[in-house]
């Protein structure tokens, strides 16, 4: 490890993450901590959280707020907390956002005021998501620090993602320009590797360098890492109450899900009358996902869906979001309907 404050070298680290999401909510926890040669010692961690607007809209707000904590030794510890306020615009390939964050980092007992700016989209290659171009531009500005001076600066970020059966690959890499006129920028590049060897569990090695993270207190470091993720559909639907079951003779549109090639499934709606179908689903991040037409009429498409319970809702022709009449309908919070999916 190479972090500001303590010599590279090799140490003893610990560290743990945990991730909870559901359509409309999402928490997070990860923290830290590593031990020298020489007895010396550097941790952090970070709880956040997000409550975002129906996920049958296209236009999606997010809250959110962040708290975490740094230390390392012989060094007062770090603490800051953030707000943000966020819109989504998404589509079946593709989304954009817009956001702003504030808050504060305290240490020493001196505290510094922390605004944010952001912008940033993605779209996706294929209907299957296996590949992702994401990028943001962000702007900064730090307060002032300790010295007097004031901190600000702007960040450009890309990340690309890959998924090919039990295989995820994320490649990102950002410059930050703390000055265009004296040309100060640094720059910082990151990639790991997921290997699922079961439905819930993996091995992921990752390295990179990470940039000091002022809304936070954190310095930079460059780190490798190997670890073992678990993980589960994370569709929330098994606290989802049970509304009522619509007539079997409502067929048109009846969704079916079979089994594909590899760990794909292929989700098929019976709607040989529509222009277009779409489909949205905890499987596909509740992000709208265009179907195919098949010769025969039905729409198609593939997907990684886990066994387990999933809930699911689809849109024809550009109106609203709707539940498959062959599935139960369970309520959201928002007063709105999905479709419950069982898949063996």
């Amino acid at each position: 490890m190479s972090q500001s404050g303590l010599t590279a070298t090799s140490v003893y680290t610990a560290a743990g993450q945990f991730r909870f999401a559901t359509p409309d909510f999402a928490l997070a926890i990860n923290g830290v901590a590593a031990r020298t040669a020489d007895d010396r010692f550097t941790g952090q961690g970070v709880l956040s959280t997000s409550r975002y607007a129906p996920a049958t809209q296209q236009a999606r707000w997010e809250l959110g707020a962040t708290a975490s904590a740094f230390g390392v030794s012989n060094a007062a510890p770090a603490f800051g907390w953030q707000l943000l306020a966020r819109e989504h615009l998404v589509g079946s390939l593709g989304g954009v956002f817009i956001g702003g964050a504030g808050g504060a980092v305290v240490q020493n007992g001196l505290s510094r005021r922390v605004l944010n700016g952001h912008t940033g989209g993605y779209v996706r290659f294929d209907p299957l998501g296996r590949d992702e171009l994401s990028g943001a531009l962000a702007y900064t500005d730090g307060g002032v620090m300790p010295d007097g001076s004031r901190l600000r600066y702007g960040d450009a970020i890309g990340y690309w993602t890959h998924r090919r059966g039990p295989v995820e690959f994320l490649a990102g890499a950002g410059l930050r320009v703390y000055s265009i006129d004296q040309s100060v920028y640094s720059g910082w590049g990151s990639a790991s590797v997921a290997l699922w060897i079961t439905e819930g569990a993996g091995i992921v090695v990752a390295a990179g360098r990470a940039l000091e993270d002022v809304t936070r207190g954190v310095p930079s470091a460059r780190y490798l890492s190997a670890s073992i993720r678990f993980g589960s559909s994370g569709s929330g639907a098994g606290v989802a109450t049970l509304v009522r079951r619509v007539r079997a003779d409502e067929d048109g549109g009846r969704l079916e899900v079979r089994a594909g090639d590899d760990s794909l499934r292929t989700v098929t709606v019976r709607l040989r009358a529509a222009m277009t179908v779409e489909l949205m689903a905890d499987f596909t991040e509740w992000e709208p996902v265009s179907m195919i037409q098949l010769p025969n009429g039905d729409w198609t498409v593939e997907r990684v869906v886990a066994p387990g319970t999933h809930r699911v809702a689809i849109r024809v022709n550009g109106g609203p979001w709707a539940v498959p009449p062959n599935l139960p309908h369970v309520s959201d919070e928002f007063g709105g309907e999905v479709g419950l999916l069982i898949v063996p």
